[in-house]
């Protein structure tokens, strides 16, 4: 009889920002770790005018290789006549984990056929679901999630995933320790070293290093030839591991106190523009609005999601261009326990709010008081100069008459530091070293270990504690 070995599997996600998909299987028994897809404004089909069918939407994007063609995952009914084996006539035992709400690491979640378990957080379930009655959701067959609970070990069949806290905050994030008979794999999810929730992480490091990992996929975002130009003047500067934040950078508190020092005596109206999954910034803004008197008010199906995470009633603002008639029940049941501020409301007093305004609703600047207003850019859409929008966005804002500032820094990044990166993967010291997130893996190098840059779609063995190409583990 054959030997069952631990087949790993890397789909997507090596050289993009995000994106990663990757299964471990013993057996019959498979984890596939993330289901997101890499953020590319310029080569997205869905280029914001091209429309998603209703029925077709699962076999358009396998088509088009916006999701992953892994057998066993999707529904018969959503494949047609794909030759791709569906879930019901696969005999893997397959659940599928998401480190975060990130769209980078979970915008296919549902496509995923409904009787296999997708594991999440019971934050990121709130938000999601919040997003997915506003039509904000990812797309989906209408499925249900399964907790993802902190040191709460998941089996499926003889694979054991660990999942461990890296951020308490908002939806949660997460990385991964895969047990299988053959060895193990921890896969760090986004690496942020230098944030609030940096104990946590170099406390994870150290277990990690202690349990002997002997592969490692590990974020390596910030090796990246912007970020590396702005820190050290070149791509190929030499990185020494330092777990501290490096001259000149800003830890996450460091930052934050620092850009609301500069903007706290703006007198006039603030608008802001966040990714609407990010609750830990939707609180920033609560907490920096309460501390100078303002009120806060968001747009309806950002002021939603606020709604059910928190508990609270935040203050409503309905943009011109939305027109809720007939009003679905989510707008109903946020009416019936917020209040409501018109444009007039805050010509009337500018000092006295703080606005959310998402970049489809962006001409709404032009009915408010700019006079010794700012702009806020705080990471939401169009998220960055790459995106062909983000020059639209910049003329809008100063045709509006606002000051603009940005999230984005010269001194702050909010993936870990290079250095920092390198000190944590030098610290576990794995068998196998996997950079990815990044689109310049190749940079993050190992201690004592070997580098792997995993082909898409190809089979590696892990056994002896190393992972090889199938193909050249069964040569004689």
């Amino acid at each position: 009889m054959e030997r069952r070995a631990t087949k790993f599997v890397m789909y997507s996600g090596l050289r993009t920002i995000g994106g990663v998909v990757a299964s471990l299987e013993y057996g019959g028994d498979r984890v596939v770790f993330e289901f997101g897809a890499a953020y590319e404004p310029k080569t997205d089909i869905y280029d914001r005018h091209v429309e998603k069918r209703r029925k077709n939407w699962v076999r358009d994007q396998l088509r088009l290789g916006v999701l992953p063609r892994i057998g066993g995952i999707y529904r018969r009914e959503d494949l047609g006549d794909s030759e791709l084996i569906s879930a019901e006539e696969s005999g893997f035992n397959t659940a599928v984990f998401i480190t975060h709400l990130h769209l980078d690491h979970m915008a296919s979640i549902g496509a995923v056929a409904p009787q296999i378990p997708v594991y999440m957080h019971k934050n990121a379930q709130i938000i999601e679901r919040a997003l997915e009655a506003t039509g904000e959701g990812v797309d989906t067959v209408e499925r249900e999630y399964s907790d993802l609970v902190p040191g709460r070990a998941v089996r499926v069949g003889q694979i054991e995933l660990l999942p461990l806290l890296s951020n308490d905050e908002s939806y949660m994030d997460f990385a991964f320790f895969i047990t299988t008979p053959d060895g193990t794999l921890y896969y760090t999810g986004d690496l942020a070293l230098h944030g609030c929730n940096a104990p946590l992480v170099f406390r994870q490091m150290e277990r990690i290093r202690d349990l002997k990992a002997d592969v490692l996929m590990c974020d390596c975002t910030s090796f990246m030839d912007d970020i590396m130009r702005m820190m050290y003047g070149s791509g190929d500067a030499v990185i020494h591991p330092s777990p501290d934040v490096p001259a000149g950078m800003l830890g996450e508190g460091a930052y934050y106190e620092r850009l609301f020092a500069s903007l706290k005596d703006r007198a006039g109206l603030w608008v802001f523009n966040y990714y609407q999954r990010e609750m830990a910034d939707a609180r920033r803004f609560m907490d920096w609005a309460a501390a100078l008197g303002r009120a806060c008010v968001f747009e309806p199906d950002a002021a939603y999601i606020v709604y059910k995470f928190f508990g609270v009633q935040p203050n409503v603002y309905v943009p011109d261009s939305k027109r809720y008639d007939p009003a679905p029940a989510w707008f109903l049941e946020l009416a019936g326990h917020c209040a409501f501020v018109t444009a007039g409301d805050i010509k009337t007093r500018p000092g006295g709010y703080m606005l959310q305004n998402s970049y489809r609703h962006i001409l709404e600047l032009f009915d408010l008081p700019a006079a010794g207003g700012v702009y806020i850019h705080a990471d939401g859409m169009p998220l960055g100069p790459f995106d062909p929008a983000w020059a639209n966005m910049r003329q809008l804002v100063d045709r509006a008459g606002f000051d603009y500032v940005s999230f984005l820094s010269d001194h702050y990044f909010g993936h870990g530091y290079p250095c920092q990166v390198k000190y944590f993967v030098d610290q576990i010291n794995p068998k196998v070293l996997i950079p990815c997130h990044s689109y310049n893996p190749e940079r993050l190098l190992p201690k004592d270990g070997v580098q792997l840059l995993p082909e898409p779609y190809r089979t590696y063995i892990l056994r002896d504690h190393t992972l090889s190409p199938e193909d050249e583990r069964s040569a004689p």
